[in-house]
């Protein structure tokens, strides 16, 4: 990257073979210029480059991958701050810091002495060596507790109150914890620089944290802003503040830090709202991000994360603030049909919160942002469709259309080692085997075409706030960490990812983008165990999906074209011929079929149904992207066995993926559906 120090030296007027810029030496004077010209430029790439300006992302960037950045903590091998402290843990008592149970005053700061744990699981790390500049206001001794590391160069400015102390650390120490003794409360802003940069004006982010995520487009901050079981975020006051130390340990990342990001990169970002906050927060929020971050950028709108899945806190918290809302407001929205089951309410709670702050983004960002730069989404579990539809269909019946409300549905379509997700004794082969049976059975066991019709059926595209490789839980940790970094494993993601693309899905936010440690029961999250390891297949196929055209759809039903009416949503080959039941015997009021049909282009088409019926009367009520096109179409009495196209039904279909619904309304001898052509 041009920096502006750079230009300014070529302003002050010297070349590449330091000669002045405005000499005339015979006929230089044409070289000279175009010298200026291409000073003039960089001037401008320079401008647009730095925070602020108006810079694209690289054009290299695919819109289709991106990333959930990992947790900021002590021991992530993922080095985001340059200030150590800013991931430190809590102040502790100064000879065991980790007990983290300073004393502090109002401003964060400890009021007496106190120690902090730095970081931690960093042997086999590299750079983590060298040495550390530790600065702050006031005076102490600061000592190493239980690391490997040694002070030098202490020094106290009288006149600007700041010591200074440098800490060398050799390479492939295990941690590092500082003490800091005889403070006599008085010390403020402490820092801790890491080895390689300027200490006096240190950047925010490390070079090498940048330069790994520059590869994705959009970046989700779910674990930045420690979305899961912070129940204690509800207005704007009691948000983390940017003016304090180690809040990444202790309250997630500040909104300042995340805007700063993405005005140094450009990317987009993925944010989620804690579950508790107001509408005042939400709107504070919205405020901040328009008036402090880039135009570039877009963001995407997710309220809290997994609000569907009982391990979380934010499930419950939804679940009795549902129950509380309708005990308190009877004629509330959420039972506006009078059923009162407390998890009906629930997800339909959720999908009433993503409104709700889908309407104050909309208040501050006006009409044209939304659906564009503003992007609200509405996640779900990828195995329970069903419980997105509760909340998906509430929106529809109370509200209108969702599309109006959300950008896209989505949810987190793993793959892992299925039932030997567990087992000792496995080798990395019978891992990576593991692996690739499971991004086989991906498409029956996370029901993706259920969810692709679900979301094609609200108007909304089908897209991922998390996936990737799933090993958590115990049994053969080192032959699951070896299989992460075999050869295979570039192979298994990238048919994993295609097949996502070839689906009809969208955007793919990987989980992790970072390092990390992979000795444990925690899982082989991230792509790498360390970012110096930057050919670690998980990267390599980030890189190349980045890279490559999204591959053809291979969506079952392409039009125009005629297919089996066995062929239903869900239903996938080899087909039970059980299965046929499900719509030889569709009574009223029984259930309904659908069928996902991929579209090439926007425009009028007509449907045929093709089936067999033992007398007149028959009806059937066929619906099209959530709006019924034909509440009772009769079908012709041709007897059993004897399948007949039935008159042709005019639809308008949009390009991409589209959803049919047939059910039954009226039933006399009853039918069965043979076969549906669309031209």
């Amino acid at each position: 990257m041009i920096t502006v120090q750079a230009i300014f030296s070529l302003l002050r007027g010297y070349d590449r073979d330091a000669r002045p810029l405005f000499v005339r030496r015979g006929n230089t004077y044409r070289w000279r210029a175009i010298r200026i010209m291409m000073v003039a430029l960089a001037v401008v790439i320079a401008f647009l480059s730095e925070p602020g300006g108006a810079a694209s992302p690289p054009a290299t960037l695919a819109p289709l991958i991106g990333a959930n950045l990992p947790a900021i903590s002590d021991y992530s091998p993922t080095p985001v701050y340059v200030d150590l402290v800013k991931q430190g843990r809590r102040f502790g008592t100064a000879m065991t810091p980790w007990d983290e149970k300073a004393v502090l005053a109002d401003d964060g700061w400890p009021i007496g002495d106190f120690g902090i744990f730095l970081m931690t699981g960093m042997a086999d790390i590299q750079g983590t060596g060298g040495t550390y500049k530790v600065s702050f206001n006031g005076q102490a001794k600061v000592e190493v507790v239980a690391s490997n590391a040694t002070t030098a160069n202490p020094h106290y400015d009288a006149e600007r109150n700041v010591s200074t102390v440098d800490v060398i650390m050799p390479q492939g120490s295990n941690q590092l914890v500082l003490a800091l003794t005889g403070t006599r409360g008085n010390i403020k802003n402490l820092r801790v620089i890491r080895p390689g940069y300027d200490p006096a004006e240190p950047p925010l982010f490390t070079r090498e944290f940048l330069q790994h995520i520059a590869r994705f487009k959009t970046i989700r901050l779910m674990d930045w802003l420690e979305t899961n079981g912070r129940d204690n975020v509800t207005t704007w006051a009691t948000r983390t503040d940017p003016a304090r130390t180690h809040y990444a340990a202790a309250t997630g990342a500040p909104w300042e830090d995340i805007i700063a990001l993405a005005n140094l990169t450009r990317q987009d970002i993925w944010i989620n709202i804690p579950v508790r906050a107001t509408d005042e927060y939400v709107e504070q929020l919205a405020i901040l991000l328009k008036s402090t971050l880039n135009t570039q950028s877009r963001i995407y709108v997710e309220y809290s994360n997994e609000v569907w899945n009982p391990m979380f806190t934010q499930f419950g918290i939804n679940v009795d603030s549902a129950v509380e809302e309708v005990r308190r407001k009877p004629q509330s929205a959420l039972a506006y049909d009078g059923k009162k089951d407390k998890y009906l309410l629930a997800f339909r709670r959720v999908a009433q919160r993503g409104k709700d702050i889908s309407d104050i983004f909309r208040r501050v960002f006006g009409d044209d942002a939304m659906m564009t730069r503003i992007r609200p989404v509405f996640s779900g579990q990828v195995v329970r469709p069903h419980l997105a539809e509760m909340g998906l269909e509430f929106i529809a019946n109370r509200y209108g259309p969702p599309s109006d409300y959300f950008y896209a549905f989505a949810g987190a379509p793993y793959f892992n080692l299925g039932k030997r997700q567990t087992e000792e004794g496995l080798t990395p082969g019978e891992v990576l085997d593991a692996f690739e049976q499971s991004v086989r059975d991906i498409p029956a066991v996370n029901l993706i075409e259920n969810n692709l019709a679900l979301a094609a059926w609200y108007g909304l595209p089908f897209i991922a706030y998390e996936g990737g490789s799933d090993t958590f839980g115990p049994g053969s940790l080192q032959a699951k960490k070896q299989a992460s970094m075999d050869p295979r494993m570039l192979a298994i993601c990238r048919q994993y990812l295609n097949n996502w693309y070839a689906s009809g899905a969208g955007l793919f936010m990987w989980y992790t983008a970072g390092a990390g440690n992979w000795d444990t029961q925690y899982g082989t999250w991230g792509l790498t165990t360390d970012l110096a390891l930057d050919n670690a297949p998980k990267i390599r196929c980030m890189d190349e999906i980045a890279q490559a055209a999204p591959p053809p759809s291979s969506a079952r039903h392409q039009i125009p074209g005629s297919f089996d009416a066995i062929e239903y949503v869900g239903n996938l080959p080899p087909y039970k011929p059980e299965t046929r039941g499900r719509i030889r015997y569709m009574h009223p009021g029984s259930g309904q079929v659908d069928y996902l049909i991929n579209a090439p282009r926007a425009g009028d088409y007509s449907l045929i149904v093709r089936a067999e019926a033992g007398r007149a009367g028959n009806a059937i009520s066929i619906g099209l992207n959530n709006r019924v096109i034909n509440p009772g179409f009769e079908l012709k009495a041709t007897g059993w066995d004897a399948p007949q196209d039935n008159a042709a039904i005019p639809i308008r279909l949009t390009q991409g993926l589209n959803t049919i619904r047939i059910s039954t309304t009226r039933e006399t001898s009853g039918f069965g559906l043979t076969a549906l052509t669309i031209r």
